[in-house]
């Protein structure tokens, strides 16, 4: 908009702008390729005095297009909106973007083709996850649109069985807006396909029935966040859920910081049993086997998973807690701002050692799945695609994709999590720096953090612990998402081995472990 004209003139196209578009978006409902070539009629000048109704170009090419699958109009609107998002990279408009390169790769199909359809369009994907990962974490989105952002990201990945990553993404969008009822709906839906492949409890159908009840309770605003026929399909598997039983409350402060923060192994715990007994009951299905091999190794690697994960969860939980540390004299004052002491550094250790389960979780799908790489040299990055480039692509190894087409897809999870946190443009990149950082370097924390300082010196990374809390949290969440996928990788590929086989079976159940 020129700035050198009158506030009357400003007001006056101020108010154009809202008629055109009012007509447009009324326009795309009713007819979206009428909508399309009045969008078409609109400003093609690339300029920041057009910036709005380029914008608004671009949000009728994308809407309308995605409606009747007009891939051209949609590559058109999203050419515009990758320009304004050059000019102004606003969580709007990066909402915009994830939500039209969404419409154009579509949904992976049901049969065969879905790993083909996964590799194709991953690096699309992994640009809408780090566009709706940007628009989430927008401080200038409202709630309600900040919602609908964290609902997307959790479709996204429920569609790679990152059920854990899904469930975070709708538990966060609810936080933002209680009354999105299409967030409820998708993390009620995604809970009962686990409970119907063995991965829930009696919690699992607590928290479905009250997350469809939230949904009937806001049936009215459904259209809000969706079209009217998804809002009716919401709403009739709702209505075939009971009320849920009273939520009790926690007299455990720490077990209600791990639900709080979605940090338990157990793939629900928001609705019963809140006791810290049951936060972590995530465990291996029964494995088939002769009885001559004896005890398979994997038992014991995955309790010591589970253990590493607890034990950083549970020093987390201390290093946030002040008076749990003794005051120690000694420590040089910079007057910085910078924070000392033994719960920095042990804030600090829980995010590198939590990590460190990623690497272990690679040993793990190794031996497993006896993918026959050298148990040394394997980790996170390395374990599930060729070393060198084909085409410029790295493709999945040969064995990987044969499991994974065998039907054990959520092994895909764990692949496309490693690109998240591997890959230089990963969502959850950062983490891996961290983790680098406080390893071979160092890492200070600081309670307020000058931008003069910043990261002046190569040995010091440095993080206001505000930030840095939250950073913690969020890698907990990566790894236990990371292990609640192994579990139901190997589940899947039990069930698989369970249907193939002839004759005599033999599976190998092993008790609860009581320490004596």
């Amino acid at each position: 908009m020129d700035t050198n004209i009158t506030k009357k003139e400003a007001k006056r196209q101020i108010a154009e702008l809202h008629e055109t578009e009012s007509r447009l978006q009324d326009l795309s409902n009713r007819n979206p390729e009428e909508a399309i070539k009045e969008a078409r009629k609109l400003t093609d000048k690339y300029s920041v005095k057009y910036f709005n109704l380029n914008q608004m170009k671009a949000c009728t090419l994308v809407n309308a297009g995605s409606l009747i699958q007009d891939k051209n109009a949609i590559e058109e609107g999203l050419r515009i909106f990758q320009w304004c998002y050059e000019q102004y990279p606003s969580p709007g408009i990066a909402y915009n973007l994830a939500n039209g390169m969404s419409a154009m790769i579509g949904t992976p199909p049901h049969d065969v083709d879905w790993l083909d359809h996964q590799e194709r369009t991953r690096h699309d994907r992994n640009k809408i996850r780090q566009y709706f990962w940007k628009a989430a974490d927008g401080k200038k989105f409202d709630n309600t649109e900040r919602s609908i952002a964290l609902t997307n990201l959790g479709n996204q990945f429920s569609a790679s069985f990152r059920y854990g990553d899904a469930q975070d993404a709708w538990f966060f969008a609810l936080k933002a807006d209680l009354e999105n009822g299409v967030a409820a709906s998708c993390a009620a839906r995604n809970l009962f396909r686990l409970y119907r492949q063995g991965m829930g409890s009696d919690a699992t159908l607590e928290q479905i029935k009250r997350l469809n009840r939230l949904v009937r309770l806001n049936k009215g605003k459904l259209t809000e966040y969706t079209s009217q026929k998804e809002a009716d399909d919401i709403l009739n598997f709702a209505n075939l859920w009971d009320e849920p039983l009273a939520q009790p409350s926690s007299e455990s402060s720490y077990v209600q910081w791990v639900k709080d923060e979605r940090l338990a192994l157990a793939p629900t715990l928001e609705a019963m049993n809140l006791t810290s007994e049951t936060l972590d009951w995530l465990c291996l299905p029964d494995i088939r086997g002769l009885i001559s091999e004896g005890q398979p190794i994997i038992f014991p690697m995955f309790n010591m998973l589970k253990s590493d994960y607890i034990l950083a969860r549970d020093l987390t939980w201390r290093a946030l807690d002040g008076d749990r540390w003794a005051d120690i004299e000694g420590f040089a004052s910079t007057f910085d701002g910078a924070l000392y002491g033994a719960d920095m550094s042990a804030l600090i250790l829980a995010h590198r050692s939590v990590l460190d389960l990623l690497d272990k979780i690679s040993v793990f799908i190794n031996r497993y799945f006896e993918l026959g790489e050298n148990m040394k040299g394997v980790n996170f990055s390395n374990l599930w695609r060729v070393s060198k480039s084909v085409n410029g692509e790295r493709p999945l190894k040969d064995k990987v994709v044969d499991i994974i087409n065998s039907g054990v897809q959520a092994l895909y999870g764990l692949v496309e999590l490693s690109g998240d946190y591997n890959s230089d443009n990963g969502i959850f990149n950062s983490h891996k720096n961290i983790r680098n950082s406080s390893t071979h370097r160092f890492v200070i924390l600081h309670d307020y953090l000058l931008h003069e300082e910043g990261n002046s010196f190569e040995e010091i990374e440095r993080y206001e612990f505000v930030q840095f809390q939250d950073e913690v949290l969020q890698a907990l969440r990566i790894a236990r998402s990371a292990l609640q996928i192994l579990v139901l990788s190997i589940k899947q590929n039990e069930d698989i081995l369970s249907k193939d086989s002839e004759g005599l079976v033999l599976t190998i159940d092993v008790p609860d472990f009581r320490r004596m």
